[in-house]
């Protein structure tokens, strides 16, 4: 009988690490004061596992889920922040 449960912790356990963190909704407006936070983006497709097409915005340690309008914005915005040297926050200058 413990080796049941042990079995059955092991296999939720590769379950929940396999499964993927998708976006499941968009949105196109985010405050300035998030969008300069910004560190990296990823594009998620829906021609893997997650339904819908989204950009996954990682701000500090939180994900945001943007509409693909967003891209070009955002590789400006980091390219100026690199050129800049500007901080991953959104200072008053």
């Amino acid at each position: 009988i413990t080796s049941i449960y042990i079995y059955i912790y092991v296999c939720v356990c590769i379950i929940l690490s396999v499964t993927p963190k998708c976006c499941v909704e968009t949105t196109n407006r985010f405050p300035l004061e998030i969008l300069m936070k910004v560190s990296k983006y990823e594009v998620q497709t829906s021609h893997g596992v997650c339904a819908i097409d989204a950009l996954v915005l990682h701000a500090k340690d939180k994900r945001y889920c943007a509409t693909l309008k967003l891209q070009r914005f955002l590789q400006t915005l980091l390219k100026l922040k690199m050129r800049h040297g500007l901080k991953n926050t959104a200072s008053a200058v």
